[in-house]
């Protein structure tokens, strides 16, 4: 390991230590080693990860990993951040410094082929428990090779929620439904502008 020695959490919430997490997996010399050992690390079972406890223990509060289920969650989350990493874990900055929705960078700007399917996505947004955590990593990897980043803070969310908060979870899912279907409106709609030009 290379990485510095742990310190305590320097972040009060989920979003500050996804920002946290995502810079130093995409500093060059973040170790290629730990890379390597977070993506193969089964994230039911982070165990002896190194990498996933030095970064975890110096970037995700105590408040937020009490027990050994967030323990889990996170390990799914910085799981499919490594499996992005180090240049597709953050979301595409729009004008005015917003971030793409997660729901719209899952659909891409191609009105007929999204990156991610919609069946993709209802199955996604149905599933639950062991189903639901296999389905994420899939995610990543469709998204990796689509070159296609994504808004980690809204997925970590659902991951961190998901069978434990089933409320926030929810909201969380028509979120990403809603920026995925919107998305796909203004596609359509550009798409008929521009054959209506051509025309």
């Amino acid at each position: 390991m290379t990485l510095p020695p742990d310190a305590p959490a320097r972040h009060h919430g989920v979003p500050e230590a996804i920002a946290a997490v995502a810079r130093e997996l995409a500093r060059e010399t973040f170790p290629k080693g730990d890379l390597a050992a977070l993506r193969r690390m089964d994230p039911d079972r982070p165990g002896t990860t190194a990498a996933f406890w030095s970064l975890v223990t110096r970037h995700v509060p105590e408040s937020l990993r009490r027990d050994e289920d967030a323990i889990r969650r996170w390990a799914l989350v910085l799981h499919g951040m490594a499996l992005m990493a180090p240049d597709h874990h953050r979301g595409l900055r729009l004008q005015g410094g917003r971030t793409e929705r997660l729901g719209a960078a899952l659909r891409g700007s191609d009105p007929e082929r999204p990156i991610y399917a919609e069946a993709r996505l209802a199955r996604l947004l149905g599933a639950r428990g062991t189903m639901f955590r296999a389905l994420v990593p899939r995610l990543c990897r469709q998204m990796k090779a689509a070159d296609r980043p994504l808004a980690w803070e809204e997925l970590a969310e659902l991951v961190l929620t998901e069978g434990r908060d089933e409320e926030r979870a929810e909201r969380c899912r028509e979120r990403i439904a809603t920026a995925y279907y919107r998305a796909a409106t203004a596609d359509a709609t550009d798409h008929q502008a521009e054959m209506k030009d051509v025309a």
